[in-house]
């Protein structure tokens, strides 16, 4: 479900008037998260650690109202009620795009996420959900890619076309390492609209993650 803002009586018309005329109000922040607890507990219990940052990740974004935020192709604001997640699931030599929905309660996302990404079909089209949501228009998501082999701390995200080059934020969470502080630490870049998100809310975006994580 979703709802439109009445724009006279929109406390952020400000901020969204300023920056929706740009070339390209999107940018993007990398950060890390200490992430030792959760891997711990993951590795001990036979669990996905996988699963269990994307739930961080999309905990984070259903909690924190500015990434429910989108506009359609006139220039209207809309609030979803809640978003989902999608990410790329490796199979054989390709991969497949999966929508897995939020669910508040970890156990049930989990149980859900596990059967999602088994019952993937590798000889689907990669990015088949994202030509569905293009075809509903409804873009109620985050996304997140994983590179659990790579380290990085900085990174840059495609663009579709100028004035507005995704329809929802793009994240990439990296290898976990242990840093020499003896705590395990992972990579995290996103890619999100200044009309809606400002620093602020990454902070507690980034926040709200590292809890389900450390």
């Amino acid at each position: 479900m979703k709802k439109k803002i009445d724009m006279a009586t929109w406390n952020r018309r400000g901020n969204f008037d300023f920056f929706k005329d740009f070339a390209s109000s999107w940018y993007s922040v990398t950060t890390e998260f200490e992430c030792g607890g959760a891997f711990k507990e993951c590795k001990e219990n036979g669990t996905s650690f996988f699963v269990r940052y994307l739930y961080a990740v999309l905990k984070a974004a259903n909690e924190v109202e500015a990434f429910r935020y989108r506009r359609d192709e006139d220039g209207s604001v809309f609030l979803y009620d809640h978003l989902d997640i999608i990410t790329p699931i490796a199979c054989a030599t390709n991969f497949v795009t999966v929508r897995i929905p939020y669910n508040e309660n970890f156990n049930a996302f989990y149980e859900n996420a596990i059967n999602i990404i088994n019952g993937v079909d590798p000889d689907a089209n990669p990015y088949c959900v994202e030509y569905e949501m293009s075809e509903s228009k409804e873009f109620n998501v985050i996304h997140l890619s994983a590179v659990p082999k790579m380290r990085f701390t900085g990174m840059t995200f495609t663009i579709h076309s100028l004035g507005e080059p995704c329809k929802y934020p793009l994240s990439v969470m990296g290898k976990a390492v242990e840093h020499t502080d003896g705590k395990m630490w992972m990579p995290y870049s996103i890619y999100v609209d200044h009309a809606f998100i400002d620093g602020s809310h990454l902070s507690k975006f980034f926040e709200i993650v590292e809890s389900v994580l450390r």
